[in-house]
């Protein structure tokens, strides 16, 4: 990985305040965690103690406790009604103060124990004041000293501990009322060694200055709480889990929830060390800065103090055991007061540790919010936005700090996407421990799309590199924290979204999800609505698997401008031009303490703006041009104006795609070529360009479809009809694809740049070039108008796209289509199980409610048999009054596939399909024919019942036969005769 080292020795420092450590970031990603793991590790808790059968749902569904792979998911599609109906009658949710209550008390209990631990700290039996032990006050007069020459009002108080032997202090309390505890054997050496003294002093003042006690106590009162409350209960629960498992005669092994509970105390303990760790060396800087001697934190070495075997294992365990720590190793204190470059480093454990904990507070935050029936499309994308922010202010503050070290000491820019792909790789495996594709097996049935977190990681860092170096070269303020502030915020929607859509979709694909044909088929359908369907899309080579993922994709709201930030922030930076001279945001830029001689000049780093917006304006040209193409291509093969849909509709929107997507792809490998270092940002701006440009021309010419007569491919009149406004010409989905589109293609085509240059130098190994000393390049006028006009008009493009989605954003369930869902899947096999299980799944579903939908259908069958007697021989009107009730109690019951789960027997499911199948038909049929007095109609209607009513008494005498087979007790019911189920389709 490369790091940020200077090119050349320089005498001058570099101040570690040019941008902040992130420190208070990190300790809300930690408090975030805690919460989340609080409410999710004790809803564990509680739903175990809990009433209810959360386990039979689970068997009634057709899940097999024994050999939880991946397919077990698939065995919930069609079913999450009835998982519901399930849910909510035999495992409801516990109250709400249960669950609100765990996080709530460990929040009380954290802030009682940090209003209460100053005090146990400063009691009168541990420590003494000041004044005690320095009655001729000159320890105090030098501490008031201290403190005015640092700026340091009021001055804080000072205990003394007698008992501590140490030659240290600590500050502790918070940052309003700090309290500074010298050890007893500080001030016996104080004399002996003054200089110690005065820098341990110094140290502990810092400590005031920066602000950071109430961030320090308040991580300790945290992580001692959650151990109390939390950590423990849920350990005791485990244990009588596990007690039980024992009693049943079977070995207990190390499921995933146990694992999930350990990994969340391990990140915990390693974020809480973090905290604590960063803030003693920028205490250390502090107190340099102030004039404390570095010799004063000498300190001793562990290798004299450690025995000879510890010496000798010593460099083999730091690298394990420092993460660990809570104080710094004196080793890279030493080095921080002589150069702070590891301040400025990219650290990939640390990239590989962000990555895993977001996965694990979405997945606490998902569980806990999962038996209120919360975790809708809405609040994941809400929970996932939060998780980046936060990652982003971690990962991308330690970008930007290396970044900037780099720009100020003349040495090589990190690329980024090293440590990002460390970032995505933690994501990957924060998957595969959080078990999102939602089974129970530790790799998903496709492995390799954990791949695409760790790409998604890598282009993220190398955007964020990137960013950060264009604006450092061109930002001209005296902070550069707005340019930061500007860069984070615009990738954190993007990835935001696709951590949303990784969590609704990926994993899901991951896992062996794969899109039916049929579902498909209506799918496009309802995009390109027309009465007259030439032909099945879901035949169409590409439709089954294109169609879905790009769906799944663009239904995020959003995602036009998240995507239009990623090339829109750069574009301003790129339009404002390089800075002059050396940069103003440095700390000491004022001062002596940048080098101000090595400082590469802007002019020849940054390349021209022009670079960048030609080739997106020829894309855009190009895009109308392919577009006028499509259709002067489609204008020779249309149908009759009747039949404008379907998979002509769908050519229709796959040539403009394509129209869109080409130019975009030349775009950006044209303008990856021609801007360097900024590859990535240059080749998203230039393919986005073409995709806005050539979208408004598009817009136009499909507006004025008709008027050329070569050209007419969906009017046949001229005149002017707003694309937008077109049902054949789906506008929002056409641009949210393109954007998509483009971003890939600009990605990946900048990333086959990069690798393609890296090559040639090593074949080729490029000439060394001197720093550009030359003035920096102006951007001229022209161009940054038009950079202006791009911006205004794609943010405008894509907030309008966003906007009018929001009307439309509805979460419903539509029994019809989730029963056609369950016809479809009707005869799917399930995995192959034990005949053991198979009893213990059929009788959950006998049990947990199949008994009281066999009852009401076998009641309905007595009650059509009856009613057909007492209307024979009658009029229509008596037929009507006794058979109409009947027929549309029958024609209701056909939706009792959907309340319920599938029989998890194959041929159970068969005859219990049928019921559905006899039922819906028979009862419309015979409900239509009372209305229409059809006599042959009525007939076949009752037939389609009356075998509804023996595939119901089928259904029962199946189920008997499997319960009785395992020695378990039958269905209350005696088998009817004549059961002989007739499986309609």
């Amino acid at each position: 990985m490369p790091r940020p080292a200077p090119a050349a020795r320089i005498d001058a420092r570099i101040d570690e305040r040019v941008l902040g450590a992130g420190t208070s970031v990190r300790f809300a990603t930690l408090l975030l965690l805690l919460l989340a793991a609080s409410g999710s590790m004790m809803l564990t808790v509680v739903l175990g103690l809990a009433d209810g059968d959360r386990t039979g749902c689970e068997l009634a569904a057709g899940a097999d406790p024994s050999d939880p792979s991946w397919t077990q998911s698939a065995l919930a599609v069609g079913q999450a009604v009835a998982y519901h109906l399930c849910q909510s009658a035999w495992a409801p949710p516990p109250p709400w103060w249960q669950i609100v209550g765990w996080p709530f008390l460990l929040t009380a209990s954290s802030v009682l124990l940090f209003l209460l631990l100053p005090r146990w700290k400063a009691r009168a039996s541990r420590v003494v004041p000041l004044a005690a032990v320095d009655p001729d006050g000159e320890l105090g007069t030098l501490i008031a000293g201290l403190a005015a020459d640092t700026g340091l009002a009021p001055v804080p108080r000072v205990v003394v501990d007698p008992a501590a032997t140490g030659s240290g202090a600590v500050v502790f309390g918070r940052t309003g009322r700090p309290v500074v505890c010298l050890y007893g054997g500080l001030l016996v050496d104080r004399h002996r060694d003054p200089t110690r003294l005065r820098a341990v002093l110094l140290h502990e003042l810092a400590h005031v200055a920066n602000r950071d006690i109430t961030l320090t106590y308040a991580t300790v009162t945290l992580w001692r709480v959650f151990l109390a409350l939390v950590l423990l209960p849920y350990l005791l629960w485990e244990g009588h889990v596990v007690q039980g498992v024992l009693a049943d005669g079977r070995m207990p092994v190390l499921d995933r929830p146990m694992l999930l509970a350990a990994f969340t105390v391990a990140l915990v303990h390693l974020a809480r060390s973090d905290v604590l760790r960063s803030r003693e060396v920028y205490a250390d800087l502090t107190a340099l800065r102030w004039g404390a001697d570095p010799h004063g934190w000498a300190g001793e070495s562990p290798q004299q103090a450690a025995g000879p075997r510890r010496r000798v294992l010593a460099p083999f365990l730091a690298p394990f055991l420092a993460p660990l720590r809570t104080h710094p190793q004196w080793g890279l204190r030493r080095g921080a007061l002589t150069d702070p470059a590891p301040l400025f480093r990219t650290p990939t454990a640390a990239f590989f540790l962000i990555g895993a904990t977001v996965m694990l507070v979405d997945q606490h935050l998902l569980y806990y919010l999962a038996p209120y029936d919360l975790a809708t499309i809405g609040i994941t994308q809400a929970i996932t936005l939060l998780s980046a922010a936060l990652v982003t202010s971690i990962a991308g503050i330690s970008l930007w700090r290396a970044v900037a070290y780099a720009v100020l000491t003349g040495a090589r820019v990190p690329s980024g996407w090293w440590a990002g792909g460390w970032l995505g790789a933690g994501i990957a495996a924060g998957t595969v421990l959080t078990s999102s594709g939602g089974s129970g097996v530790w790799l998903p049935q496709r492995p390799q799309l954990l791949l695409l977190p760790v790409a998604v990681g890598m282009a993220f860092g190398w955007w964020i590199a990137q960013c950060a170096h264009l604006w450092t070269r061109t930002w001209r303020g005296r902070t550069l924290r707005p340019a930061l502030l500007l860069g984070l915020g615009a990738v954190v929607p993007a990835l935001g979204l696709w951590l949303a859509w990784w969590h609704l979709m990926g994993t899901l694909y991951a896992s062996g999800f794969t899109a039916r044909a049929a579902g498909v088929t209506q799918w496009v359908y309802a995009w390109f609505p027309t009465a007259v369907l030439g032909g099945d899309p879901g035949r169409v080579p590409g439709v089954t698997t294109v169609v879905p993922l790009l769906g799944s994709i663009t239904a995020i709201f959003l995602i036009p401008l998240a995507l239009t930030a990623l090339w829109v922030v750069p574009l301003i930076a790129w339009a404002v031009g390089p800075a002059e001279g050396r940069p103003r945001w440095h700390p000491g830029a004022a001062g002596d303490l940048v080098a101000s001689d090595r400082v590469v000049p802007a002019g020849g780093v940054v390349p021209s703006l022009r670079r960048v917006l030609v080739p997106g304006v020829l894309g855009g040209v190009l895009a109308c041009t392919a577009f006028v193409g499509v259709q002067a291509h489609l204008h020779t093969g249309q149908p009759v104006p009747g039949a404008r849909g379907g998979l002509y509709a769908l050519r229709y929107t796959a040539g403009t795609l394509l129209a869109l997507a080409g130019p975009a792809g030349l775009a950006a490998l044209a303008a990856a070529g021609r801007t360097g270092r900024f590859r990535l940002v240059g080749a998203l701006i230039a393919a986005q360009s073409a995709v806005v440009l050539g979208f408004l021309g598009i817009t136009v010419l499909a507006s004025l479809d008709g008027c050329a007569g070569p050209l007419s491919v969906l009017q046949d009149s001229c005149a002017w009809r707003p694309a937008w406004q077109l049902r054949l010409f789906p506008f929002l989905y056409l641009l949210n694809v393109a954007l998509v589109l483009s971003t890939v293609l600009a990605t990946a085509l900048s990333a086959a740049c990069a690798l393609a240059s890296a090559a040639l130098r090593r074949i080729r190994p490029a000439r060394p070039r001197r720093p550009a000393t030359r003035a920096p390049d102006r951007v001229a006028r022209g161009p940054r108008v038009v950079a202006g006009l791009l911006c205004a008009v794609a943010v405008g493009l894509s907030g309008t796209a966003d906007a009018s989605r929001i009307p439309a954003i509805t979460f419903t369930v539509d029994l019809a289509a989730s029963q056609n869902s369950t016809s479809q899947l009707a005869a799917v096999p399930g995995a192959p199980v034990s005949a053991a299980t198979r009893a213990r799944q059929v009788d959950a579903w006998y049990r947990l409610g199949g008994d009281t939908v066999l009852d009401q259908l076998t009641a309905r069958s007595t009650q059509l048999t009856a009613a057909i007697r007492a209307a024979q021989g009658g009029s229509w009107y008596s037929l009507d009054r006794q058979l109409r009730p009947a027929c549309e109690q029958w024609e209701r019951a056909a939706l009792y596939e959907t309340v319920w789960f599938r029989v998890p027997d194959r041929e159970t499911q068969a005859d219990w399909h049928a019921v559905a199948v006899h039922a819906g038909q028979g009862g419309r049929r015979c409900t239509a024919a009372l209305t229409a007095r059809d006599q042959n109609a009525l007939l076949s209607g009752l037939r389609e019942l009356i075998a509804a009513g023996r595939c119901t008494a089928s259904v029962n005498a199946r189920i008997d036969a499997v319960l009785r087979a395992d020695g378990r007790k039958g269905t209350v019911r005696p088998p009817a005769q004549g059961t002989t189920c007739e499986r309609a389709g």
